[in-house]
């Protein structure tokens, strides 16, 4: 309940910041707003400042705002304090101003979470995989105690602690022995490329609504075998999928004390064509660092014009691509199983998927479909070109299009979500099924 309360309090907080972005560059331009809400539905609370009434509504998923002209067949005087009779970039500017204030609130939330302390998960400092080059400095299963006399407690620290430039000494435990190799061969990216971790074939997360999601798989699962391959660790796991030419594949999993086996059919990974079922490693290291505010500036920066590049580049996947959409299009259902992930692993966890939700929804927001935001850019744009607007007819029957292509994905959406949800409900029971039975 309180993950259901807290998302919807979150959802709420973003819109009404994409609506007080409007706002704000609506009263730049002088456009006269008649109504701004914090919510929708029934008012509750309600005052009148000027000539904008602010109140507050029963159904807190969101907000709105109306301003004044902003219907194609709305008939207003041709007042200067009208949305229609402003100039077409400054109406564009004052549509584009609502995803602005989520970008900017994503940005600043991000920067936040590098300055309050991110917790970081990483796997344990054991070797796993050694290339011939290397084999006579480190062999598998060593433990990495400390490199230049500092302690080292996951992976992630022994690049950490190297010296780029200079000589680095490396403390390995190999059986019930502490050998200490001085040695300045090992470069750094060299335990990155040839020197690996060792990573069982154990479960981290599982991504709500792909096929190990709907399979019931769960954390802390460890896969023991694919179409009767044996696998020892995460990267021949990772190889018998993406290879796998199969439709469907059969995984033996390790759940506890219990064996049981599930088949599944994994999904493309639009961004680079490979198999995928939706899981990630299990990272047995947790621990939290904090930066300065500049190295926040910069991380948080970096992270949101990553997190944008990378939803536009699936976005663009998923256009040239339609038959991928079934499997990448979420609903509320989805949102809150991904909220109810984050809402165990910490302060910036939280606060990093809210703003995730925030660029979601300027990306989403920026679409060129009639009724949305970009949509009404779109419309500004063709004005400048042709130097006057599109027919208020025409302008009707374009939003009345993108009403209904914005409700089939909304009902779409929803509609995955929930097969979703009873495919992983049944699979779960199946599997608990299965392991009551002797796998």
């Amino acid at each position: 309940m309180f993950n259901i309360i807290g998302a919807i309090i979150a959802l709420g907080v973003l819109v009404t910041v994409h609506e007080l972005g409007h706002f704000i560059a609506a009263r730049i331009f002088n456009v006269e707003v008649e109504k701004f809400s914090i919510g929708f539905g029934p008012k509750l609370l309600s005052f009148k400042k000027g000539k904008t009434e602010y109140r507050i509504s029963l159904i807190p998923l969101g907000g709105y705002l109306k301003m004044k002209g902003e219907n194609p067949d709305e008939e207003v005087e041709n007042s200067e304090n009208s949305f229609k009779t402003k100039t077409w970039w400054q109406r564009a500017i004052i549509a584009f101003a609502g995803p602005f204030a989520n970008l900017i609130l994503a940005l600043l939330i991000f920067i936040l979470t590098f300055a309050i302390g991110r917790q970081f998960e990483d796997q344990l400092p054991i070797v796993g995989e050694v290339s011939a080059n290397y084999s006579e400095f480190v062999q598998e299963k060593d433990t990495i105690l400390q490199v230049n006399d500092k302690d080292v407690n996951g992976w992630t620290q022994i690049i950490q602690n190297m010296n780029i430039d200079g000589e680095n000494t490396f403390l390995i435990q190999r059986n019930d022995q502490e050998i200490l190799i001085p040695n300045d061969e090992i470069e750094p990216r060299i335990w990155v490329t040839e020197i690996l971790p060792f990573v069982p074939a154990v479960i981290g997360e599982v991504a709500p609504g792909m096929a190990a999601y709907k399979a019931g798989l769960m954390e802390q699962d460890e896969i023991l075998s694919v179409d009767g391959t044996d696998v020892k660790n995460w990267y021949e796991m990772r190889t018998a999928i993406t290879t796998n030419e199969n439709d469907a594949i059969t995984l033996k999993i390790k759940r506890g004390d219990d064996i049981f086996e599930k088949s599944l059919e994994p999904e493309e990974n639009i961004l680079d064509n490979n198999r995928i079922i939706g899981i990630t490693q299990y990272m047995p290291v947790k621990y939290i660092e904090r930066y300065s505010l500049f190295e926040s500036v910069k991380y948080g920066t970096l992270g949101t014009i990553n997190f944008v590049y990378l939803n536009y580049a699936m976005l663009y996947k998923l256009i040239t691509n339609p038959g991928a959409i079934k499997n990448n299009l979420g609903g509320p259902v989805m949102i809150y199983a991904m909220s109810a992930q984050t809402a165990d692993k910490g302060i910036d966890s939280i606060l990093s998927f809210i703003a995730a939700i925030s660029l979601i929804l300027m990306i989403m927001n920026l679409l060129p479909i009639p009724i949305l935001d970009g949509g009404h850019i779109f419309f500004c744009f063709i004005e400048g070109i042709r130097k006057k607007p599109l027919s208020i007819k025409i302008q009707i029957v374009l939003q009345n299009m993108g009403l209904f292509v914005l409700m089939f994905l909304m009902v779409f959406a929803f509609w995955n979500d929930i097969s979703r949800l009873f495919s992983r409900s049944s699979s779960i029971k199946a599997n608990q099924e299965q392991i009551e039975n002797g796998g």
